[in-house]
């Protein structure tokens, strides 16, 4: 069985490190439908499972000291979001365990979503967790 919702976090998570590596050291703004477009509110207004997935990615991104933010915007994202040192510095980092010597991490989370490829995708954000430090 596929874990679909595993597969957007790791697509959600990759897009918030690139956006906020390409604006650091600047705080900027996380939307949720810049990181999920294809989501929509119900005929009542409220947002979709996936939105709030999103969300919740954001949130943990945050308490486990990948990024740092000022603010919740309700159902919408989170403003003045920034990498931490940490993250940064984890991004600038050579990906040595994999085989792709000489090649940062944030290249390839950026190539891995270029890609479109789950597989290559899997593998750039989960080599990215399993070498997290805070």
């Amino acid at each position: 069985m596929a874990d679909l919702h595993i597969d957007d976090f790791r697509k959600d998570l990759a897009v918030v490190l690139i956006r906020l590596f390409n604006n650091f050291p600047r705080p900027h703004a996380i939307y949720l439908d810049e990181i999920c477009p294809e989501s929509e509110t119900d005929e009542y207004g409220l947002v979709s499972k996936r939105y709030l997935a999103a969300m919740a990615t954001l949130i943990w991104m945050g308490e486990e000291g990948m990024l740092r933010y000022q603010s919740v915007l309700p159902n919408e994202g989170i403003d003045q979001a920034v990498l931490t040192l940490g993250a940064w510095k984890h991004l600038m980092s050579l990906n040595e365990p994999s085989g792709q010597q000489g090649v940062k991490r944030i290249d390839r989370l950026r190539n891995a979503l270029k890609s479109r490829s789950s597989t290559q995708l899997e593998a750039a954000v989960d080599e990215w967790l399993a070498s997290w430090n805070r």
